[in-house]
């Protein structure tokens, strides 16, 4: 068992001169990547920077902050890759949250960063120009021996949580290591393999596909525009052999104006899928598009990374399960009183094994009722057949799920009370042919001519574009229950209103 910065060196000593990132026309070797990696490990240890310390990264996908990403794993800090789709709230929290010791920002996030007003509260704050950092520093080399144990956290991913605030998922250098390998031999990677990045480093797909390339001595090309036409460009130019995607990607991807079925791809050997329920329609027009490429549909959560898997020699027989357990992976379906269920009853998903986080950063209590008896009770509802094989079904609680990503509705509420002119806002979701999107319920103030236009307008000068409401609707009075709570369940039906 080796960790993540070591498997960099393996790669390096052994394949100096294979390209191993690039970004139009950057590219880095393994040697070149392994060399600027060191020089920010020693820039981090000259700065004070030790083990256990939180080193944030707020940027556009970029080379540089993978460099600063396997620096900071190096020498035994923890790395808080910033979603660059937040806005200054959420940066705010996450880094008074996880009281980050240096932050990396790149220029694109300067705007956002002032609007957050957080110069204060970061000891060090560094340009993400990584040429700059080390020019004129000498090539150095750091120990090969990565400065943490395995059990230390390596990172902290933030995801929206029900409390309406990002949560903070602190993930060890063991479960890098091991879903990295589990998933490498899963998908068959290796040398030869160039994956396409398409998610922000925040995720945990992305982080599996860029420790996988690094790993196998693979190459990661990264896509930092996700217009149709651009990505198509991409594959079919860098000759992609993996691309792994949440379903609204490919159905973005298959709208009429998208160049995708105008071409055929030789090279892309593997398309892996998770995230959300996938439109038998859409895959099917997939398929018909990669005819060669083998399809893995798989689920998982950022608590645990990945936990099924359906192979391709048994998706047309058990399409749209999302496969069986992974190795080291065992799951169960549990009911409300906690009994395993019946083959085919819906119940909770409960995942045990390899890849569990040890729990929630600053979140001891919803630590304890996550993550109980060495099991993550992951909040899916699914069910098993009685062969084993997993289907997923929906959310437990009122999270939502859009383009693969939890969203907090509590998160978009609370945006749109300090609106002026609402006087109380619901979200809900809406789910139409399997898709979900979100609406926006508004109860105006009394004299208040708020638009939906407006509404949307400043949903998206304050909140991630995921988060932004695809439908408005305003009410004079939300339906409310017995115990006068707002009565979600009769919301979730539109009745007009804005559908963008």
């Amino acid at each position: 068992m080796i960790f993540i910065p070591e498997m960099l060196v393996k790669v390096a000593t052994d394949q100096p001169d294979k390209e191993a990132l690039c970004l139009r026309d950057k590219r880095l070797t393994y040697k070149e990547f392994k060399e600027l990696s060191d020089q920010t490990a020693a820039l981090l240890i000259s700065k004070g920077i030790v083990k256990g310390d939180r080193v944030g990264i707020f940027s556009s996908k970029c080379i540089d902050e993978i460099v600063v990403l396997l620096a900071i794993m190096k020498i035994g800090a923890v790395f808080v890759h910033i979603n660059p789709y937040f806005k200054e709230e959420q940066l705010r929290h996450i880094v008074l949250d996880c009281e980050v010791k240096a932050l990396f920002l790149h220029k694109s996030k300067e705007g956002t960063f002032q609007k957050a007003d957080i110069t204060d509260k970061i000891p060090m704050i560094f340009p993400l120009e990584i040429d700059k950092l080390t020019h004129g520093a000498p090539v150095v080399s750091i120990d090969t021996a990565c400065q943490a144990d395995m059990d230390d956290p390596a990172a902290i991913l933030y995801t929206s949580g029900s409390t309406g605030r990002p949560k903070g998922i602190v993930v060890s250098h063991r479960i890098f290591y091991q879903s990295t390998v589990v998933s490498a031999e899963l998908l068959h990677n290796n040398a030869d393999d160039r994956i396409i990045s398409l998610t922000p480093f925040s995720f945990d797909g992305s982080l599996s596909q860029l420790f996988t390339a690094i790993y196998t001595g693979g190459v990661l090309v990264l896509q930092d525009s996700l217009f149709p036409k651009d990505i198509v460009t991409t594959m079919l130019h860098e000759q992609i052999t993996g691309v792994h995607a949440v379903p609204s990607f490919w159905r973005m991807m298959l709208q009429r104006h998208s160049p995708l079925s105008t071409h055929q791809y030789p090279h892309l050997r593997y398309v892996s899928v998770i995230g959300e329920s996938f439109i038998h329609e859409d895959i099917v027009r997939l398929k018909q598009i990669f005819q060669n490429t083998e399809f893995y549909m798989m689920y998982g959560t950022t608590e645990a990374f990945r936990s099924t898997c359906l192979l391709p020699d048994q998706f047309n027989r058990k399409f749209p399960s999302v496969g069986k357990p992974l190795p080291g992976v065992e799951l169960s379906i549990l009911n409300a009183d906690g009994l395993p269920c019946k083959a085919y009853e819906i119940g909770e998903i409960v995942h045990r094994g390899v890849f569990i986080s040890p729990g929630y950063w600053n979140l001891p209590e919803l630590s304890a009722t996550t993550f109980k008896g060495q099991a993550l009770f992951t909040g899916d509802l699914g069910w098993l057949d009685d062969e084993g094989f997993l289907y997923y079904s929906e959310r437990k609680d009122a999270l939502l799920k859009i383009m693969g990503i939890r969203i907090s509705p509590g998160e978009i509420e609370d945006c749109l009370r300090k609106l002026p002119g609402v006087r109380e806002a619901v979200i809900v979701g809406v789910n139409q042919n399997q898709v979900c999107s979100i609406k926006a319920v508004i109860v105006r103030e009394e004299d208040s001519v708020l638009t939906a236009e407006e509404v949307l307008r400043y949903c998206k000068s304050q909140l991630p574009h995921y988060m932004v409401p695809h439908h408005v609707e305003f009410r004079a009075e939300l339906p409310r229950t017995a115990t006068l709570k707002i009565n979600r369940s009769q919301l979730g039906t539109s009745e007009g209103g804005l559908l963008v």
